[in-house]
């Protein structure tokens, strides 16, 4: 793990790796910011809002709004496939004068904060599903908002929380990816914006409260076939439009392709649109193969031309390898070791020109009953317990004071986020939107993907994702929809019969998760 120290050298010696350093963040603060110091170096875009400091990385894009009563700023990108704009000034101007605000605001795609600014009040609303990650905190009387906590931590000083120390180094805290439980951060009083929440702010105090936004009601769940099929067509149609909207809103749009499911979907979606896009994977090791052979046989299939980068896998290949390892992970947090493989991949894609955005296939997990999958289950709870978040979160077998005090974050957690009021729609689903996508998934696209290129989501969208929410859990841990919707979109892609699975997910493995699941919600201590 890096060092602020160590990051500083680099970065002070080596200019290159300044890009690199919180890529395509922000912060907001009504602290004073010297902005030609570590980290940003004189390079990152400055403004002044209502009195407070914005600070925009260089390849990093915002827009802002200023309207009767308050200040409009939107950090990163986003697109409407319900009113078709994709122009973040339309998207802002309509916004403001929207009667339904949070009705708008739940149409939009894309990674994205939103910040608004009032006389006494700061509110703060991020994406779907937290791809663009936003950790807040209030400190020595000063509020900061940032993409990076330890951005925060730098500006401040702040040290990880003695937690935070002693988990990182668990020997299986590698295990499941690096991010944090609950909304914390690295340090005691940076946390995370929790997907489907608003950040309140009051002013002078900066006092934060977090209110969910999502969902107020009950969800309308498909009860027929009819309903069905129109579900299916409407997922279909607004992927489709995002597609769409995507291909007019960049210049080099490609998409990341591999034999999965939601790869596969993503694919069908965009038929209509093929000669748009630019179509790739990528070898970075012996498990990406199966998926670039599946994307070849797809993009075959569907007549285009597909592209696959082979990525040395000799560190020896590459110039200043350690030093993009201690940058990215100084961009993570300082939390753990990044995969060798992803730290070659960074490398060999930054500054590339070959396209300009990346379209991804996340999120789309979430409407695919994950956790019924990994655990081999047909029923989980209709409320999880803390200790049930725990077993769901990280390896604890063999430490149970580590087990205990991820249990009390968790706590903490379900009632600050009232995790227990998200009405009828599937906890363990929404578990994994809220917490997982959110925890790790944002910190991995915010922090490492993106250094190399930008990204977008097209499942990215809060309405999108209901929609397979509401459809029966039975056909949702059998991916049928997702199934359905290919076979709606792009018949050939589902006639070549290609299902890649993660090479990890096996039915031993699933086996002994749902032992250590089962064992350790069990166990009294």
């Amino acid at each position: 793990m890096s060092s602020i120290g160590e990051v500083k050298r680099i970065t002070d010696d080596s200019p290159k790796f300044r890009e690199v350093l919180f890529a395509r963040g922000y912060l907001f603060t009504d602290a004073e910011i010297d902005g030609n110091a570590f980290p940003f170096y004189g390079e990152w875009r400055t403004e002044k809002i209502c009195g407070y400091s914005l600070l925009v990385h260089p390849k990093a894009k915002y827009y802002a709004l200023q309207t009767e009563d308050s200040s409009l700023v939107l950090i990163g990108h986003a697109y409407n496939p319900f009113d078709g704009l994709y122009d973040e000034n339309e998207i802002l101007r309509k916004y403001a004068d929207s009667e339904d605000k949070i009705g708008y605001f739940n149409q939009w795609t894309g990674v994205f904060t939103l910040i608004v600014v009032k006389a006494d009040d700061i509110e703060v609303w991020g994406d779907c599903a937290g791809m663009q990650c936003t950790y807040y905190g209030t400190i020595e009387k000063h509020f900061y908002l940032s993409s990076h906590a330890q951005l925060i931590g730098d500006l401040c000083n702040l040290t990880q929380s003695a937690y935070v120390r002693k988990l990182t180094h668990y020997r299986f805290w590698q295990m499941y990816g690096l991010f944090l439980p609950g909304d914390i951060s690295q340090f005691d009083d940076v946390f995370r914006l929790v997907p489907n929440h608003v950040l309140n702010v009051a002013v002078p105090k900066f006092s934060c409260k977090l209110t969910r936004f999502y969902p107020n009601c009950d969800i309308s769940m498909v009860k027929n076939e009819w309903e069905y099929d129109e579900t299916i067509m409407e997922i279909g149609r607004l992927l489709h439009k995002n597609m769409e909207l995507i291909a007019n809103k960049w210049d080099k749009p490609a998409i990341s392709m591999t034999g999965g499911m939601d790869s596969k979907t993503t694919i069908a979606c965009a038929n209509g649109l093929y000669d748009k896009f630019g179509f790739y994977s990528y070898i970075s090791m012996y498990g990406d193969r199966p998926d670039a052979e599946a994307a070849e046989k797809i993009a075959a299939a569907i007549g285009v031309t597909h592209h696959t980068y082979t990525i040395s896998e000799n560190d020896g290949d590459f110039e200043d390898v350690p030093a993009m390892r201690a940058v990215i992970e100084h961009n993570l947090g300082d939390i753990g070791a990044v995969n060798a493989n992803d730290v070659r991949k960074r490398l060999f894609f930054l500054n590339t020109s070959d396209f300009d955005v990346e379209v991804k296939s996340w999120v789309s997990e979430i409407g695919r009953a994950n956790y019924y999958k990994k655990f081999g289950l047909k029923k989980m709870p209709t409320q999880l317990s803390p200790r049930q978040m725990t077993s769901m979160y990280k390896f604890f077998t063999y430490n149970r004071t580590d087990a205990n005090a991820t249990d009390k974050i968790f706590r903490q957690y379900i009632e600050k986020t009232a995790f227990h009021s998200i009405y009828n729609l599937d906890s363990s689903d929404m578990y994994l939107w809220e917490f997982r996508y959110g925890g790790w998934g944002g910190l991995t696209i915010t922090s490492e993907h993106r250094v190399s290129y930008d990204i977008t989501i097209p499942y990215n969208n809060r309405l999108l994702m209901e929609l397979f929410l509401r459809l029966p859990l039975e056909k949702r841990i059998e991916d049928i929809p997702h199934f359905d919707v290919i076979r709606k979109m792009n018949p050939a892609i589902d006639q070549l019969g290609i299902t890649i699975t993660n090479y990890n997910e096996t039915k031993k493995r699933m086996y002994c998760e749902r032992v250590y699941y089962l064992v350790n919600n069990a166990l009294p201590f």
